[in-house]
């Protein structure tokens, strides 16, 4: 179990509080600003990690894959920003006098 909460702390998840008092499952919480909450619980029973996010519900029993799975919500994010940033800078360009 522990290295899955080490992988999760190093992926800048946070424990949820009152986690010491459950022994079967451990939640950590992520939140980002253009993918909402992500939820991150670990299974002691399945030996794996379940993670909730957009509504959708993963479950993970290797690091690659759910490394994966965390890199493509990171790329989400990148390319919602640049499509934000590139209006904004259309939008300045278009009010400027020439």
């Amino acid at each position: 179990m522990s290295m899955y909460r080490g992988y999760l702390l190093k992926n800048d998840f946070w424990a949820k509080k009152g986690n010491e008092t459950s022994e079967n499952e451990k939640v950590f919480i992520k939140h980002d600003s253009s993918v909402g909450g992500i939820y991150a619980i670990i299974e002691k029973d399945n030996r794996g990690v379940r993670i909730i996010a957009n509504g959708e519900e993963h479950f993970f029993t290797n690091f690659d894959k759910l490394d994966l799975f965390l890199n493509q919500l990171n790329q989400r994010k990148d390319d919602f920003m640049k499509i934000l940033k590139r209006r904004n800078m259309s939008r300045k360009l278009r009010k400027l006098d020439f």
